[in-house]
């Protein structure tokens, strides 16, 4: 993914975020949410956001501009918060599927992260 406030991701990195957050919601809709890593789509929303927002030429402080701004800052905030540790993947069950427990014990993703943040 692109780094953070990286003005101008490439064309494949893009379409990489594109293809993760596609798949992510194909998963869900199959009801497999628990192979998704909200962490990686986060921060691939948060890509794409920042996209629509240079291509677009979104004025970051007026107007819808300032909405999508503010989006993608949160995003990249979940995504630092909720991303899987990627030294050691899945070996002993502390990989995706463990922090989307951890996450849904703790009152989901969502409006009850968002609270915490705020505290």
């Amino acid at each position: 993914m692109a780094s953070e406030r990286d003005p101008k991701p490439g064309t494949s990195e893009l379409l990489s975020s594109a293809k993760l957050v596609a798949d992510a919601a194909k998963s869900t809709f199959n009801k497999e949410s628990d192979k998704v890593d909200k962490g990686k789509v986060a921060g691939a929303g948060a890509d794409l956001l920042g996209a629509a927002q240079h291509y677009g030429k979104l004025d970051k402080d007026k107007g819808v501009g300032q909405y999508v701004e503010k989006a993608e800052t949160y995003l990249h905030q979940y995504q630092t918060s909720h991303s899987a540790p990627t030294t050691n993947p899945d070996s002993h069950g502390t990989g995706a599927a463990a922090k989307d427990s951890e996450t849904a014990a703790a009152g989901g993703g969502g409006v009850g992260d968002y609270m915490k943040m705020a505290q």
